[in-house]
């Protein structure tokens, strides 16, 4: 076999390569913010509401509907905050939080978390800035 030192140079830089293209989107899927959940008499609130509005590139009002729908609790948002007006424990906020992300957030393609809902007529479609994938979902009524 001619110059297998080579060969297994190649590929050790060809490993590496591959490893800096995919260790960022790993990062970016480990950038999901968690959320900051305080647990009131008679009320809950999301501390950091907005903040994971904005890291997730969506309108706080779009995800605030989907857990008043989800959750089917009355609530606002206040400043940064989300209040719900009755106490639900952190886990269940989570789950909800979790199916948020996976239905309006991740990319069903590429599982990217880099996308951004565009609305056409009464339903959105979830576009993805790292394939180019385009999926429709439907909208929160």
């Amino acid at each position: 076999m001619p110059n297998e030192g080579n060969y297994d140079e190649l590929y050790m830089k060809l490993l590496d390569k591959a490893y800096t293209l995919i260790t960022p989107r790993i990062q970016r899927r480990q950038e999901i913010p968690r959320l900051s959940i305080q647990v009131q008499p008679k009320k809950t609130i999301i501390q950091n509401f907005r903040d994971v509005a904005q890291r997730l590139n969506r309108d706080p009002t779009h995800i605030a509907r989907f857990f008043l729908k989800e959750l089917a609790l009355p609530g606002n948002i206040e400043g940064n905050a989300l209040v719900l007006y009755a106490e639900r424990s952190p886990r269940t906020l989570e789950a909800v939080y979790e199916r948020y992300i996976k239905f309006y957030v991740e990319c069903p393609v590429c599982h990217s978390i880099d996308t951004y809902l565009e609305r056409e007529g009464r339903i959105y479609v979830l576009v993805c800035t790292a394939c180019g994938a385009r999926t429709p979902r439907k909208s929160i009524s």
